[in-house]
This record gives C-alpha cells, structure tokens and sequence, in this order.
C-alpha cells in the first residue's frame, strides 16, 4: 500500500472555536447572551434571545389553518402506511 503525504498546515483558518465555551457552546464575554461573539454570523440564522413564535405575523385563523394542514399531511401519510400494512395481510392470508 502506499503511504499518503504527511500533513501539512497552511495556516488557514477553517472555523474560529477561539470564542467558545467548552461545555454549553455559547460564547464567552459576551453580556448579551448571544451565540455569536462580537455580533459575526449572518442575519436570519439564529434568533438571539427571541421567541419567534411570539413575534410571528400570523393571525390566529392562519396558524390553525397551518396546523390544521399539517396534521392532515401526517393522517394521510398514517393512512397510507396502514393502507400499505392492510394490503400485506390480505396477501399473506389469501396465499398462505
């Protein structure tokens, strides 16, 4: 077999963990709270200390129209798994 090349450090920084905790992953020094320290990352990817749902600009017609759609996509799903189930039964017991 051959033997690969030794490693070679170029210097380049892949992902900065200088400014994280060890244990809980949140940042250190920071008063806030924040995950990111010194205000890095993007925008939109993590709610800083906020509860999204209770900012949200749904009313509440349409969050229990959302959830009423959402429970109906997973009884259907359910539905056909036990449609599916049912159709293997009534093979086993016709031809065994």
């Amino acid at each position: 077999m051959k033997r690969r090349k030794e490693f070679e450090d170029d210097g380049r920084t892949i992902a900065d963990m200088s400014g994280l905790d060890g244990r809980s992953g949140s940042a250190k020094g920071n008063e806030k709270g924040n995950s990111y320290s010194e205000g890095r990352g993007t925008e939109g990817s993590r709610q800083r200390e906020e509860r999204p749902w209770e900012n949200s600009s749904f009313s509440w017609k349409e969050r229990f129209y959302y959830i009423g759609a959402a429970l109906e996509a997973a009884l259907l799903i359910a539905l056909v798994f036990l449609a599916g189930i049912a159709l293997v039964i009534w093979l086993i017991t016709l031809y065994g």
